[in-house]
C-alpha cells in the first residue's frame, strides 16, 4: 500500500508542474501511467510516462509522432525536458517546411514497423539485410550532412 501512495504522491506533484507549463489535459491510468497533452496553436503534442518499480520515469512523446525520450530519476527532470521540447516545437512550428518534417517523421516511424514486420515474418537473406543496412547508413550520413551544413533554429 505504501508503494501506491508514493506513486500517487509523485504523480500529483508532477501533474501540478506540468499544468504550470501549459498541459491542457492529463490522464492518469491506475496511478502508474500518465498521458499529458499540450497544444501549440493547432498542433497537439502528447507525451506519456510511467513510474517504474525503481521510482524512475520513462518518457515518450506519442504525438505528433512517437519517439522514446528516455528514463529520468526526478520529477523536475521530466518537467524540464518537456518544457525544452515544447520550446523547440514552438520555434520549429514557424518554419515553412514544418508539415513536411512531420510527414517525414511519420514515414520513418512507419518504416520501423515495416522493418520489424519484415524480420519477424520473413526469412531475409544476408545480402538483402546488407542492402538495407547500406541504405540506412546512406540516409544517416545525409542527415548528418544536413546538420553540419545548416543553421540551427534560434
Amino acid at each position: 500500500m505504501k508503494i501506491i501512495d508514493t506513486y500517487s504522491t509523485k504523480g500529483d506533484s508532477i501533474e501540478i508542474l506540468l499544468r504550470q507549463i501549459g498541459a491542457t489535459k492529463i490522464t492518469r491510468v491506475r496511478g502508474f501511467l500518465y498521458f499529458i497533452k499540450f497544444k501549440i496553436d493547432d498542433l497537439d503534442i502528447t507525451y506519456t510516462y510511467n513510474i517504474n518499480h525503481k521510482n524512475q520515469y520513462f518518457l515518450q512523446r506519442i504525438e505528433p509522432y512517437p519517439l522514446g525520450k528516455g528514463i529520468f530519476d526526478k520529477e523536475i527532470e521530466i518537467v524540464s525536458f518537456i518544457k525544452k521540447d515544447l520550446s523547440k516545437f514552438k520555434k520549429a512550428k514557424n518554419l515553412e517546411n514544418f508539415n513536411k518534417f512531420l510527414n517525414l517523421n511519420y514515414t520513418i516511424t512507419s518504416l520501423t514497423t515495416d522493418i520489424e514486420n519484415l524480420f519477424l515474418n520473413y526469412n531475409i537473406s544476408d545480402i538483402d539485410i546488407n542492402q538495407l543496412e547500406e541504405t540506412l547508413n546512406t540516409f544517416s550520413k545525409e542527415i548528418e550532412g544536413y546538420k553540419n551544413n545548416t543553421n540551427t533554429i534560434e
